[in-house]
């Protein structure tokens, strides 16, 4: 094994990008810059600092990957032993109720979301562009004729003739290492369902599908059924951020999963991924025509995006730019209730998660969601669902 020294290309990168970069051996961190890099899973006790999932050990390749607490890195293969890492990096703020989410998914400590909210305002933000072109930096600074590792049969942009060759390597590269889409292709389909264009989505669907789908099950229709469905979850939070009413987003995606498991054959599984791409964007476009006026929608957004933050009238009525008098007069006409009832309602319903699946104390979780006491937190969910967070927590099957 050569040994690699990568002290002055690292530097190079970091005091020429101003982001974070780390050399990895046997997945530990051996340098740093900046020297004491923070990560959401340092913060939440995790297990390592650093537990970056790429693909597999092709020398010399760049890949683009998320970790399950929503940060990005790109990574750049060396050898079996040392790995460049880049980030971590956010594209766009984090906003409070994606915190909340992490925070389920990974099961942290919610007194620890006022440490994460710092830390994610805190971790560098990059265009899309920067972040692809970024991993294409990487492949010139660390290339093997740089570090004195062994050249890998098929180098990314080493040697090769001409623009064109080196695109065509490039893009044949792309399709060996990823094996889920790149990000920014994912970012352009968000953003091409969130405005409803549906054939500029289909194209980037394919663009996508170019790429090797991960393996998820060992029987070929059980992987591409479980890669599907791992679509349409990502298609349903697309249309969500763009609007659409979760309750709304969740009952499509959970019919069309039933009727993918009903498909006995890898090409009507295949072709069913275009047809629910085209049905979620109708809905999205549906939507834009919704019973709800522009500024109720924006209201309720921001609402839902904050529920664990302080919310008051005069900051609602801001971000929905209305007086606050005029909010709260339409809000009660359109949705049949008081902004402060629905208010309420959603961080109820939000919080049930934590009632039913974690062992956080009540009094906790009523805190967390901006209930003045426990005392009416129980009252208020009693009033909303019926049963108290107890009984909720004790029940076989808790649901809304």
């Amino acid at each position: 094994m050569v040994q690699f020294d990568g002290e002055d290309l690292i530097k190079a990168f970091h005091y020429s990008t101003k982001l974070p970069i780390s050399i990895l051996g046997n997945g530990k961190i051996e340098q740093s810059l900046p020297e004491n890099l923070k990560t959401a899973a340092a913060l939440a006790a995790d297990k390592s600092i650093l537990n970056l999932q790429y693909g597999p050990q092709e020398y010399n390749t760049v890949q683009y990957i998320s970790t399950e607490y929503k940060e990005l890195f790109i990574v750049y293969v060396i050898d079996d032993t040392y790995v460049i890492a880049v980030g971590p990096l956010l594209m766009e703020p984090m906003h409070s109720g994606e915190i909340v989410n992490i925070i389920q998914r990974q099961k942290v400590p919610i007194r620890l979301k006022s440490r994460l909210e710092v830390y994610y305002r805190d971790v560098t933000q990059v265009s899309t562009q920067t972040y692809y072109y970024c991993g294409r930096l990487l492949s010139a600074i660390f290339g093997a004729k740089n570090t004195g590792v062994p050249k890998n049969p098929h180098p990314i942009g080493s040697e090769v003739s001409s623009i064109k060759e080196y695109f065509q390597n490039t893009y044949k590269n792309r399709e060996k290492l990823f094996t889920h889409p790149p990000f920014f292709l994912e970012k352009k389909i968000v953003n091409q369902i969130k405005i409803g264009n549906l054939d500029g989505a289909l194209s980037t669907l394919d663009e996508i599908n170019l790429l090797s789908r991960a393996t998820l099950a060992k029987d070929p229709l059980r992987s591409m059924k479980d890669s599907i469905i791992c679509s349409c979850a990502f298609f349903t939070r697309a249309v969500i951020e763009a609007g659409v009413f979760p309750d709304i987003a969740f009952t499509y995606s959970d019919t069309f999963i039933q009727q993918i498991e009903k498909m006995d054959s890898l090409a009507e599984v295949s072709r069913y991924e275009r047809n629910i791409l085209a049905e979620f964007i109708k809905l999205t476009k549906e939507n834009a025509s919704a019973k709800y006026s522009r500024v109720i929608l924006s209201a309720m957004q921001y609402i839902n995006d904050n529920l664990t933050l302080k919310l008051s009238l005069s900051d609602i009525a801001k971000h929905a730019y209305v007086h606050p008098n005029y909010l709260s007069s339409i809000f009660k006409k359109e949705v049949g209730c008081s902004l402060t009832d629905y208010i309420a309602r959603r961080r109820i319903e939000e919080s049930t998660y934590f009632v039913a699946y974690t062992d956080f104390e009540i009094a906790d979780i009523a805190n967390f969601y901006h209930f003045c006491n426990q005392s009416y937190y129980i009252t208020t969910f009693k009033r909303f669902l019926s049963v108290s967070p107890n009984e909720y927590r004790n029940s076989d099957r808790p649901s809304l």
